[in-house]
């Protein structure tokens, strides 16, 4: 659970009213309940109550599938600092979900929880999972869990495909490694690249071609624009003499779950990492 307690001692603001939050990597938004503090860390949000004990805890998942989400639902959470298990059935939660009760530990007490999973669109959906001690598990933190849980909207898809958002979303170092080829290419928040390419002998071969071919030159500069929605497109490299390159992009999926940080572009899988 990523440190949390720790985490909820900082950066937190009061929220006096419900707020809608979203982000650039997801397509779905979601409101806070009144009276409650958040911390968004992209991935997760963190939330707390001046009024209600207990924690909240919304992971961003990338499960496209109702049934993909049931089977990780059903595993319950294991992690450095505790540990959740369900405890009897999951039951239907609206139309693109399933809640569930649990009960674990976490940082060496014992803690009992309620999580509510959706299927917000085909790029996934989130969790919340409410948690306190059993002494303090409240029908006021069931409610305020459900309330998130409830308000999970999709974004438009003019939003969705905006530019700026999708850019967003292939911003960082991304690597490919194949048995003889090493290839890297640092898409840059300001529309500009960079790329690298090398064999398995440790030599620089300019002939190979850059990363994904997208350039000749030896600098292996120029810009960059994606062009379609988080799952499939093109991204478009223009050369500093005006030369464009066009390559097809698709998320890598497998098993239902969706692997945001791992694209296919062409016929070769790369990951991304954060640019240095």
């Amino acid at each position: 659970m990523r440190n949390i307690l720790l985490s909820l001692l900082f950066g937190f603001g009061l929220v006096l009213h419900a707020q809608n939050i979203s982000n650039a990597m997801w397509d779905f938004s979601l409101d806070t309940p009144q009276n409650w503090q958040y911390q968004d860390n992209a991935d997760v949000i963190l939330l707390q109550s001046n009024t209600t004990a207990g924690l909240i805890i919304v992971y961003i998942h990338n499960f496209s599938t109702k049934e993909a989400l049931k089977n990780a639902m059903r595993q319950g959470l294991n992690e450095e600092e505790g540990y959740l298990r369900l405890q009897g059935k999951l039951h239907n939660f609206t139309k693109t979900g399933y809640e569930g009760d649990y009960t674990g530990m976490y940082q060496m007490q014992m803690v009992k929880a309620k999580a509510f999973g959706r299927v917000v669109s085909q790029n996934g959906g989130a969790t919340v999972i409410v948690m306190s001690t059993p002494e303090s598990f409240s029908k006021e933190l069931i409610n305020a869990g459900k309330f998130i849980a409830n308000s999970l909207k999709k974004k438009k898809q003019n939003k969705l495909q905006n530019s700026a958002d999708i850019n967003q979303r292939f911003i960082g170092k991304w690597s490919y490694y194949s048995k003889y080829r090493e290839s890297h290419v640092y898409l840059y928040p300001d529309g500009t690249y960079s790329d690298s390419s090398s064999s398995s002998f440790g030599n620089s071969d300019a002939s190979v071609g850059a990363v994904w071919g997208a350039a000749s030159d030896t600098q292996g500069r120029g810009h960059w624009q994606a062009v379609g929605n988080a799952k499939s497109g093109k991204i478009i490299f223009i050369l500093p003499n005006g030369e464009r390159s066009v390559y097809p992009y698709s998320v890598h999926t497998e098993n239902g779950e969706i692997y945001w940080n791992e694209y296919y572009f062409g016929d070769r899988l790369y990951s991304r990492s954060a640019l240095q």
